[in-house]
């Protein structure tokens, strides 16, 4: 999970967007040619910044403000 990659989702992309992007993940990760963990950092990455955006949108906060909470929560639990 990469705070700068989730930030740049966040930045360009829009909820339909992301969900486009998680789809072409999941579409790829059939090709042999392609590395599953650099697929699985990506989808990570997209997740969490849909999960971020559906924060924002039900808090009412802006996504900045949720992308610190939602690092916050990620840390708890890995600590």
């Amino acid at each position: 999970m990469n705070a700068a990659e989730i930030r740049k989702l966040i930045a360009e992309h829009d909820m339909d967007a992301l969900d486009k992007l998680e789809q072409e993940v999941y579409a790829s990760m059939d090709d042999d040619a392609n590395d599953v963990a650099e697929l699985g950092d990506r989808l990570t990455n997209i997740l969490g910044a849909k999960r971020v955006l559906a924060e924002a949108e039900k808090q009412g906060v802006e996504p900045k403000v949720a992308l610190r909470t939602f690092f916050k929560d990620v840390r708890n639990i890995i600590g």
